[in-house]
């Protein structure tokens, strides 16, 4: 199970926190209103992962085909308090080249610019 909420953050910017599991079924729950989340022309978006406590292999699709889909929209995400375990399975699927990641959201904000 996952939850996400969204919050407005000012400068045209807004966070997407997502907590729990991200296997297949909650990705199935989620995914349409995440990629319309971070994916709207021209919106910044930081994501709090830091709730996160696992991603299966459809999470990570969900993440990288959102992660193009913003960048072809002129839109910028960029993901923050990725769990250890979590960043593991990033960095061995070879994501972190494409989803930015960021220490904490101060990072991720700096990160987004304006």
């Amino acid at each position: 199970m996952i939850d996400m909420e969204i919050s407005e953050i000012g400068d045209g910017r807004h966070r997407v926190r997502l907590t729990g599991r991200l296997d297949s079924k909650a990705v199935d729950a989620v995914e349409s209103r995440f990629s319309a989340a971070v994916t709207a022309s021209g919106r910044r978006s930081v994501v709090d992962l830091s709730g996160v406590e696992f991603v299966a292999s459809m999470g990570i699709r969900m993440f990288l085909m959102s992660a193009r889909a913003a960048a072809g929209a002129g839109a910028r995400w960029v993901a923050f308090g990725v769990r250890p375990t979590v960043l593991e399975v990033f960095e061995y699927a070879g994501i972190t080249g494409i989803v930015p990641i960021a220490a904490d959201e101060a990072a991720a904000l700096a990160q987004l610019g304006s």
